[in-house]
């Protein structure tokens, strides 16, 4: 059966000059760059070359093509990985094939079906399309440490990988630690966010998803509390690696006892089950306040309206005011499940 082909123009993103960098970094995290044709910056914006499949993920742009268009040939890595599962497989097979993965460095991680589990050829056609060394089965996140439970299916047995994101370098293990390409726009968003020379507490470090952004883009003094030593072994890597280590400290334990009172300009809770760390979070504020960056889960229905209402109550309860700044759903979660965030200011 033939692959379907599409027969495009070459698009560009028009944006202001001062949001070109932002805009070209975001593209390339979500691999929507194309890094064959040239940017081309004129008086007031600059045109930003983008792959053709990517157009439909781009709506809120403006979408213009280039003169002299180049017609180019796509084949959609899913199309390439069935069309060649197609020799192996049955036909009633070829609908257990996952359409979603997670790829962490050049580590894949996806949900294999159980049925197609002894097909390793099948594996290996994955690993080729995608470009990865070994493939992790997903089995879910348990515990309050947040720890992935993996299977290892496919290649290398070594699933330490370097992963890079908004020109920041993640070490980790893929086997153990949890890292979602969901949150990107989320985590380049949030390294632009605070003013030099600010301090901030992240209560949930992990191994530096905010801390280190934040650190290397908007120079700020982070104080990273993490409670998995897995996680805390990584997150001091990643300080060294991106070189931040006079901006950046690392503290392992509960964030319940080692969080400082009176401290931060701004407080991140990138744990989705956080609330009753709330008030935790207020004294760790200024006493003339700061903001909180509050992560949670809701169904679509009672969002945003709930959780603001929980933090306002709570603020309320420890003899504070809060104002909600912005509210952002992130990703879906679960089926009417979102994972949101709320950017609070306290007085």
């Amino acid at each position: 059966m033939t692959q379907h082909i599409y027969y495009v123009k070459n698009p560009v993103v028009v944006v202001r000059k001062e949001e070109a960098e932002k805009i070209k970094n975001l593209l390339l995290e979500k691999g929507l760059l194309d890094d064959e044709r040239k940017i081309k910056r004129h008086e007031d914006n600059v045109e930003i070359p983008v792959k053709i499949e990517g157009i439909k993920r781009l709506k809120k742009f403006k979408i213009k093509e280039q003169k002299s268009p180049i017609y180019r040939r796509y084949y959609p890595p899913f199309d390439v990985i069935k069309n060649e599962a197609k020799k192996i497989l049955k036909k009633d097979e070829i609908r257990l094939l996952p359409k979603k993965w997670e790829k962490i460095g050049d580590i894949l991680i996806l949900k294999f079906p159980e049925e197609l589990e002894a097909r390793k050829e099948i594996l290996e056609i994955y690993a080729k399309v995608l470009n990865c060394r070994a493939i992790l089965g997903d089995k879910g996140i348990i515990g309050e440490k947040r720890e992935p439970l993996l299977v290892h299916l496919y290649g290398d047995k070594n699933t330490e990988t370097v992963h890079v994101e908004n020109k920041i370098k993640f070490k980790l293990d893929a086997s153990k630690i949890m890292f979602s390409s969901g949150n990107v726009d989320e985590r380049i968003r949030m390294a632009y966010i605070a003013n030099e020379g600010e301090r901030v507490v992240d209560m949930f470090a992990g191994i530096g998803y905010f801390s280190i952004p934040m650190a290397v883009y908007s120079k700020v003094n982070v104080y990273a509390i993490e409670i998995n030593p897995t996680a805390y072994f990584y997150l001091k890597e990643n300080i060294m690696l991106n070189g931040v280590e006079e901006r950046v400290k690392a503290i392992l334990g509960d964030c319940r006892e080692m969080t400082p009172k009176n401290f931060a300009n701004r407080v991140i809770m990138g744990y989705l089950h956080s609330k009753n760390f709330l008030p935790i979070a207020i004294n760790a504020l200024r006493k003339e306040g700061g903001i909180i960056h509050y992560h949670f889960l809701c169904t679509d229905k009672n969002f945003p309206s709930l959780p603001i209402a929980e933090v306002k109550k709570i603020a309320k309860e420890n003899g504070k005011d809060a104002f909600v700044i912005s509210s952002k759903q992130i990703k879906s979660y679960a089926p009417r499940i979102l994972h949101g965030v709320l950017d609070v200011k306290i007085k």
